[in-house]
């Protein structure tokens, strides 16, 4: 019997904490635990609740022979409260978890091999970070522009950006707005204030309530993946998950192959490995890896938590190995307060080499059509 002067270990004393919590949590949302009845159907108000899901993410991967017991109390009760879709309803690429024992790619292990062999584990939080603009932040006030891309994509009419919205200073300008009036997410590649406009060198209009994929002209990224999908909020790791699936960048991106959800491709292989991964492939870190036991900062547990349920895609060539896109923001305290340090803030302690690749975004051989190379 352990001694009440022994101190805990790390993961233990989580394990612990998680069961009490997710005890709690799970009767309070209608699941069971030890044989109690669970209710029969979600509340009216029922909402979701992230520290259930921090919860059972946790327990996933932890050695407590007690979380037997809790999983499927916690499971259920996110399935009658499950995380809201906010924007791009219509897709499933990026809401559905990985399902249990994907089909991987044949060369799974040989991408695998190529990624975990980098110099660079990224957060773009800095310089190559998304400035984001939510439908809360779009009034009867808020000007409108129209944006003429000089590169890539159509003329974009009737485009709200708020006073003051600040770009990140690097290259690619990323830029992306959710308008709730016209039901639209502007989406652009090098946008910059100019003068009494706006311009930018690519962009595309998709449906906010639709697919997240850019496929009626223009492009904000190298793949068609909408530029507002897949990036880490500010507000997700603050609340210390994410409900969702990520976006990133490498250079060892395939040339002229692509995979759904991406729409087309700009691979290059610019690290020239033996390996190359398609533009729209979906990895996941293997479930397995106890994230609680990792040397790692809290914004990298959390990242490594949505890797494990929802898993990355190949969204554009890139300087370095993996690069996450986050929403821009480099002096907010709550990356700080969560260990991301710099614009381009190291994802330690995550073994990249416990990865795998999916056949297909849908744990099947056949999950969509590329359009093909641009």
């Amino acid at each position: 019997m352990r001694s009440p002067t022994t101190p805990r270990s790390r993961p233990a004393r989580r394990a612990r904490r998680a069961f009490c919590a997710g005890a709690v949590t799970a009767l309070a949302l209608g699941g069971s635990v030890s044989g109690a009845p669970a209710a029969a159907a979600a509340p009216p108000d029922c909402t979701w609740s992230p520290r259930a899901q921090r919860v059972l993410d946790g327990l996933l991967t932890s050695a407590d022979p007690r979380r037997d017991r809790l999983v499927p109390a916690l499971r259920t009760a996110l399935a009658r409260c499950p995380a809201p879709r906010p924007y791009f309803q219509r897709a499933d690429w990026l809401w559905e978890p990985i399902v249990t024992d994907p089909v991987l790619d044949p060369d799974s292990a040989g991408m695998v091999a190529d990624l975990a062999s980098g110099d660079e584990y990224i957060a773009n939080i800095g310089d190559f970070g998304v400035t984001l603009v939510g439908p809360e932040r779009i009034t009867d006030r808020t000007p409108r522009f129209t944006v003429d891309p000089s590169q890539y994509g159509p003329t974009l009419r009737d485009v709200p950006i708020p006073e003051g919205t600040e770009i990140a200073p690097g290259s690619d300008g990323h830029l992306a707005v959710a308008d709730p009036v016209t039901g639209t997410v502007f989406n652009f590649w090098i946008a910059r204030p100019d003068g009494d406009g706006w311009t930018a060198a690519g962009g595309a209009a998709t449906d906010l309530t639709g697919d997240g994929r850019e496929t009626s002209g223009g492009t904000s990224t190298g793949s068609n993946i909408a530029r507002f999908a897949a990036v880490v909020r500010i507000s997700e790791i603050a609340q210390g998950v994410i409900p969702h699936a990520l976006f990133f960048s490498t250079d060892m991106a395939a040339e002229g192959e692509c995979r759904y959800p991406a729409a087309k491709t700009d691979g290059s292989n610019m690290a020239g490995v033996d390996h190359p991964i398609p533009e729209g492939s979906r990895i996941q870190l293997d479930p397995a890896v106890d994230v609680d036991a990792l040397d790692a900062s809290p914004a990298a547990e959390v990242i490594a938590r949505a890797l494990q349920t929802y898993g990355a895609y190949v969204g554009d060539n890139g300087g370095a190995r993996i690069a996450f896109l986050f929403e821009y923001g480099p002096h907010d305290p709550v990356y700080r307060d969560a260990g991301l340090v710099g614009g381009f803030a190291p994802l330690d302690g995550i073994p990249w080499d416990r990865l795998r690749v999916l056949a297909a975004w849908d744990g099947t051989t056949g999950g969509g059509e590329c359009a093909g190379a641009e």
